[in-house]
């Protein structure tokens, strides 16, 4: 959970505590701080405020490509939304002064819970149908959230439905010719131009994490429910099947192709554990939705497209960073394999 004293990455406590008397908080020096070992490109850290624990997330020092680490969207949904989602933590503190620290920071509360990637923890081993249980969970914790009207919540300007997947397209080609060889932006502006031509009718925008996964929700482990959902940095306002491709990307089966299997962040060896049709099925009856098998494949390719274009980004940053969890990321499949399997499905039937 937390990565070995004496390895985290130094912070600027003192000016951290100045900046939060400001606020009528005190940091408690006095309590140990300890930074989380998950997170792939952000810095996460356990401290006490007022005898309370809390969680403090901060970027590391790098040439960040455009939009990452916006800490003030993050902010404005953790400050909101925890009275329509009440597993939303509530967010402490903001500061965007790099004076400060030299970074913008944010502080939420600490939700206790237990987060399940790759590995079952030896917690759960033994607990019946434990892969049906959180397949159900998590399952129904995304209908639950893209149920909830963003102007109930008061985030109905957070995004901007309209045009949501032209502007996934184009963004997630521009970041990946940042990074990526030209050889390889030829095979991406091929799966440009096949999403472009595939792409459906526009749907109902809806409140979309896009980094919803059991890494990202916290769960109490006697009841197996959802105590917290963390990570909001990425949400917006957009279409609830690419939020729901984006977690089947990571799903993972026991089965799978290394592809897929390189990209799985989830417990697919767990007794019971959902295919992604199963997944996807149980989706569509929660949420009364459907889709048709030509539009199960545009939202599969553009998830393909977005994590081709995110792992490109992040090998990047690791080449420039040297970052205490940068072994975090387990990808043994390359970003040229996953562009060739993508490229290769435009004319094939879909392959689960």
């Amino acid at each position: 959970m937390f990565i070995e004293p004496g390895r985290e990455a130094p912070q600027q406590w003192d000016a951290v505590d100045r900046y939060l008397k400001g606020l009528g908080m005190r940091l408690d020096r006095d309590a140990p701080i300890r930074q989380f070992a998950s997170g792939v490109a952000n810095l996460n850290y356990l401290i006490s405020i007022d005898g309370k624990p809390a969680v403090f997330r901060r970027p590391p020092n790098n040439d960040a490509p455009p939009g990452a680490y916006d800490f003030a969207r993050q902010h404005k949904i953790l400050s909101r939304l925890g009275a329509r989602l009440p597993t939303t933590p509530k967010s402490l503190a903001y500061c965007d002064d790099a004076a400060v620290i030299g970074v913008p920071f944010l502080i939420s509360e600490f939700r206790r819970g237990i987060t399940i990637g790759r590995d079952l923890p030896d917690s759960l081993a033994g607990v019946e149908n434990i892969g049906g249980r959180l397949s159900a969970m998590i399952i129904g914790a995304m209908a639950q959230l893209h149920s909830i009207a963003p102007e109930e919540a008061g985030l109905g300007d957070l995004g901007r439905a309209e045009g949501f997947v032209a502007r996934q397209i184009k963004g997630w080609r521009n970041r990946a010719a940042r990074v990526i060889s030209a050889e390889q932006m030829r095979k991406i502006d091929t799966l440009r131009d096949a999403l472009v031509a595939l792409q459906p009718p526009e749907r109902t925008g809806c409140l979309v994490h896009l980094d919803f996964k059991l890494e990202n929700v916290l769960v109490d482990p006697a009841t197996l429910t959802v105590q917290g959902i963390v990570d909001w940095e990425m949400a917006t306002i957009g279409d609830p099947f690419y939020d729901l491709m984006l977690m089947l990307l990571v799903w993972g089966e026991p089965d799978d192709i290394p592809v897929y299997a390189g990209q799985s962040g989830m417990p697919r060896h767990a007794p019971g554990w959902w295919t992604r049709r199963e997944a996807f099925a149980a989706y569509q009856q929660t949420t009364g939705t459907a889709l048709s098998e030509r539009e199960l494949k545009f939202y599969w390719i553009l998830a393909l497209f977005r994590n081709i274009g995110a792992v490109a980004q992040l090998i990047a940053l690791y080449e420039r960073e040297a970052m205490a969890n940068a072994n975090h990321l387990d990808m043994p499949e390359t970003v040229a394999a996953m562009l060739d399997h993508a490229v290769a499905l435009i004319d094939r039937p879909l392959d689960w």
